[in-house]
């Protein structure tokens, strides 16, 4: 699941059997939105986050704040369109890291329809680089086609802000300043949620041990580390977020190009508090998301001497959810013909 980039991995033959495989405008307003929010924040990273320090990675409770249960909700259908499952959660918190990276490392991990947005339109780098976002959700008594699934749900979500796509317009979601990211991998320790995104061929892997220490208060001021000791791409990022500054409304649509269709995993929120954050990604070395951000982000950052890990630093966008969200994951059955055989 994900909440907006709002406002916020080398070569293709190793990608395509490793669940990276590869395969239209704007917001405009979102978008200038987001760049306003980031140019903001970007001043901040001349100095890493008070919290970086050696081994700086501590595990933490990995709570959201308690809310009542969700029930869910289901959309309209559309001729074509099937809807797998619906989701609600009461509340959440988020952090999204906006990663510059250039556009040549992206443009293989796109199927053909999709284009990344350019860094620069979010000033956050120039026309040839585009933006990984790495959003990281803590969400609140998730329920899965109105079924409880359980308290507190962790889940992180690696992609590329793109264009909105055609099929967007075919499945009703040409939301007007939305934000689409294609997704390349999505962890989450919720069981129950790895297994309904499957359905949808959505690239999922199931991480027990994925915590948040979230120590962000009311105001979204505060620090929050995430760690996602997944087996194939283990990070971790310490987050330093200085206060909410705007109140709004966030939908994202996450999509992905999978053997049964076109799958998209929606979330609309009708009341998001917005603010910044300067943040460090820590990658293993090695690893396809550590290739994929070398180079990128707001330069490199401190190495941790404990674990190894190399980091670049990035502006990161807060979220805080006080209502919760709505969501469902769609599939666009594609015409036999016009799948790559």
């Amino acid at each position: 699941m994900a909440a907006g980039l709002l406002a916020l991995l080398i070569t293709l033959a190793a990608i395509k059997r490793t669940g990276w495989s590869r395969r239209r405008g704007v917001p405009r307003q979102g978008l200038l939105r987001l760049g306003a929010v980031v140019l903001g924040g970007a001043a901040l990273l001349v100095a890493a986050p008070s919290s970086v320090a050696a081994g700086g990675t501590e595990n933490g409770s990995s709570t959201c704040r308690p809310n009542a249960d969700g029930t869910s909700t289901r959309p309209t259908t559309r001729p074509g369109v099937q809807v797998l499952h619906n989701y609600q959660f009461s509340f959440a918190t988020e952090v999204s890291n906006a990663i510059r990276v250039n556009k040549e490392k992206l443009i293989p991990l796109l199927p053909e329809g999709y284009s990344p947005v350019p860094a620069s339109a979010l000033g956050v780098g120039g026309e040839n680089d585009g933006v990984v976002a790495i959003v990281n959700i803590c969400d609140e008594n998730l329920s899965i086609d109105g079924a409880p699934s359980r308290r507190t749900t962790l889940v992180q979500d690696v992609g590329i802000l793109v264009r909105e796509p055609a099929d967007a317009a075919a499945a009703g979601l040409d939301i007007p300043g939305a934000f689409h990211i294609y997704l390349l991998a999505l962890y989450t320790d919720n069981r129950p949620y790895a297994e309904s995104l499957r359905s949808g061929d959505i690239p999922v892997q199931f991480v027990p041990n994925i915590t948040h220490d979230r120590r962000i208060d009311e105001a979204g001021v505060g620090e929050q580390t995430v760690r996602v000791p997944a087996r194939d791409n283990p990070y971790y990022s310490l987050n330093e977020a200085t206060g909410f500054g705007a109140t709004g409304e966030v939908a994202a649509i996450l999509w992905h190009e999978g053997d049964k269709g076109t799958a998209a995993l929606n979330f609309r929120f009708d009341l998001a508090q917005q603010g910044f954050a300067q943040s460090e990604v820590f990658t293993k070395p090695g690893t396809k998301l550590n290739r994929l951000l070398a180079g990128g982000g707001a330069g490199p950052g401190l190495t941790d001497p404990k674990t190894g890990f190399a980091s670049i630093r990035t502006p990161s966008l807060t979220f805080q959810y006080s209502q919760g969200g709505n969501g469902s994951l769609i599939l666009i059955k594609k015409p036999y013909d016009s799948r790559a055989k």
